[in-house]
């Protein structure tokens, strides 16, 4: 049975009813969370984790775990971490084995279409699967709004420097919300707080590069990448700025094929924009429609393959090329 993770994600105990479920896919976070919840709603239950390699060197590990009945509890969750096909046949035979009582919770990176233990989970009306998709700007926006509901002062700009400061990863945002929560016993937040607590950077330097280059001033952008020192450690974050206002652009194009025209797109955006970026971004917008923003986008996230395949080459000198020839 294949199942929707945003589902399962807003009542998890959609999962009770199934046998065994697998979680796939590269959003770690979602898992981390689904695995939390369900850790919560079954507290009476006994937890057992294994992972893959264990099982391979003791393939009856499992089997044991769900023959032999617990001293203390009546139901057992047994968590299987970091799966593959490698292991199909001892699942396979768990199934057999278990009863309702017991509950399986499979958790493995991407299994394609030929994966035989998702052809298994997508087929059987007692088995569940589903895919944990990497989060978008939308998603995390969403996230960020329901784990800091009733904190005062939250705003669409600090929203969007925590998304910033997060690279779109769920598991550093739900790390920085944590610190948030930590330091704010009042509920009460504010920018400068936000600053401090997860000490977001602020390039003014590659900000003054990026709003350049995407307004096409290459004079100006040649002179920038002249004077202004790029961190090879930095990278990334580089990167995530770059990609983040593309994103942006790209939802303000798709606004605009609605109200035709850029300024009532801006502010139909949610987060609100910050009013002082409102020009810049008006004046991004005349060189860019969604088909080259999407160009963009896709050759960011090629650079970003690359950087991290190659640890030996040099990312400041990959940035200052990518934001060269990445506009014109």
């Amino acid at each position: 049975m294949i199942l929707k993770s945003y589902l399962i994600e807003q009542n998890p105990r959609l999962l009770d009813k199934y046998k065994a479920v697998i979680l796939y896919g590269e959003n770690e976070g979602i898992k981390d969370d689904i695995k939390t919840e369900l850790k919560i709603i079954n507290k009476d239950a006994e937890i057992i984790s294994f992972f893959e390699n264990e099982i391979l060197k003791d393939k009856d590990i499992v089997y044991k775990n769900i023959i032999n009945e617990s001293l203390f509890n009546e139901n057992k969750i047994i968590f299987i971490q970091s799966v593959s096909d490698k292991i199909y046949e001892e699942v396979v035979e768990c199934l057999k084995k278990n009863n309702k009582a017991i509950k399986i919770y499979i958790f493995a990176d991407n299994l394609d279409k030929k994966s035989k233990l998702r052809n298994l989970f997508e087929k059987e009306k007692e088995l569940a699967i589903f895919a944990c998709y990497i989060d978008n700007e939308r998603t995390l926006i969403s996230y960020i709004n329901k784990e800091l509901y009733g904190f005062k002062g939250l705003t669409g700009e600090i929203i969007n420097l925590i998304i910033l400061n997060s690279s779109l990863n769920r598991r550093i945002i739900k790390s920085e919300i944590k610190k948030i929560k930590d330091f704010s016993n009042n509920k009460t937040i504010n920018k400068k707080q936000i600053l401090e607590i997860l000490n977001i950077k602020h390039d003014t330097g590659f900000d003054e590069i990026r709003d350049h280059a995407l307004a096409g001033k290459k004079d100006k952008v040649n002179k920038l990448l002249s004077e202004i020192e790029i961190f090879n450690e930095d990278s990334f974050y580089y990167l995530s700025n770059l990609n983040y206002r593309i994103l942006k652009l790209i939802d303000i194009q798709k606004a605009n094929e609605i109200f035709k025209n850029h300024q009532e797109a801006i502010e139909s955006i949610r987060p609100p924009i910050f009013w002082k970026d409102k020009p810049v971004y008006l004046e991004q917008l005349k060189n860019w429609n969604l088909e080259k923003l999407n160009k963009a986008f896709y050759k960011i996230g090629e650079t970003e393959v690359l950087m991290k395949k190659n640890s030996q080459i040099r990312n400041d000198i990959i940035i200052k090329d990518l934001i060269i020839h990445l506009f014109e």
